[in-house]
């Protein structure tokens, strides 16, 4: 984490038009940066905290040499084809708000605003805290996406600026939590029990991937964590490959890549089941 205040971090992208990430139309920022081992992740390159060169071989031409097995010596921003590019640079606060406050208008218009993503956005949360209040002095509406699996050293600061947080749940079991993520359930417990105290808007995010989150007993328990947290609305999120292309780019296996992607029809079981607890489920939500 960058030594200045918490007032810069490491972000690898500022994506404009999300439709997906908090309601309305939304600039989420990707912060880079994640402790944890999903392995169907679709966002590899935020994994690192560090910037990283990816690099895409269809699109190399050759214009330099390059040692067997490895890179050429071209720099990233050298590259004439794109297919050498550096992946995560500093920013401020400034830096961002710059960029996001270009689409004011359709925030005001869409009743959207700035979401925080990742990697994993609690690894950030100086920066974090920072970013959203400034996004609510400029009144913006204010997210962020995250596992909750992490320490909060200022969970009231961090409420005060956000409005809703998705919040995951992957893996229910303990055990199977951390041999396949990492991620330890009852850290995001605690937190969650924290942020609720406070008032905080939460919207529960469940994954749904063959192999890992997909059966019936995993659905259940979740949906037992989801309703003891005292939320009202689930996000059921169909396994997809939109980030497989990006393991190669970077060097990286992909343990999924054999797996077929799920559709609507594929997760309406999940959705029923939630709706029939109560909740008010929908398939990738706003």
């Amino acid at each position: 984490m960058s030594s200045r205040a918490g007032q810069t971090a490491c972000v690898t992208n500022v994506q404009r038009y999300s439709l997906h990430d908090g309601g309305g139309i939304r600039t989420t920022v990707f912060l880079k940066g994640c402790p944890f081992t999903c392995p169907w992740c679709c966002n590899p390159e935020n994994l690192s905290a560090a910037p990283e060169v990816s690099f895409k071989e269809r699109l190399c031409m050759g214009c330099s040499r390059r040692e067997p097995g490895g890179l050429c010596a071209t720099a990233p921003e050298d590259c004439p084809t794109g297919a050498k590019t550096l992946l995560g640079e500093e920013l401020s606060v400034d830096d961002v708000m710059d960029r996001v406050l270009r689409d004011a208008a359709f925030y005001e218009e869409s009743g959207g605003g700035l979401t925080v993503s990742g990697g994993e956005a609690l690894l950030w949360q100086p920066f974090v805290q920072a970013l959203l209040g400034r996004a609510k002095a400029e009144g913006l509406g204010t997210a962020v996406e995250t596992t909750l699996a992490l320490p909060m050293a200022d969970p009231a600061g961090l409420a005060a600026v956000c409005d809703r947080w998705l919040v995951d749940f992957k893996v229910a079991d303990r055990d199977r939590s951390l041999g396949i993520c990492r991620i330890d359930p009852e850290v995001r417990d605690r937190n969650l029990a924290a942020l609720r105290g406070l008032g905080a808007d939460v919207v529960a995010r469940m994954p749904i991937v063959p192999g890992h989150t997909d059966s019936p007993e995993n659905v259940a328990a979740n949906l037992d964590a989801v309703g003891a947290a005292g939320l009202t609305r689930v996000d059921v999120l169909p396994f997809h490959q939109l980030g497989s292309a990006k393991y190669d780019s970077l060097g990286l296996d992909y343990a999924m890549g054999d797996v077929p992607q799920l559709s609507e029809a594929d997760v309406a079981w999940v959705v029923d089941e939630a709706r029939a607890r109560g909740l008010d489920a929908r398939v990738r939500g706003e």
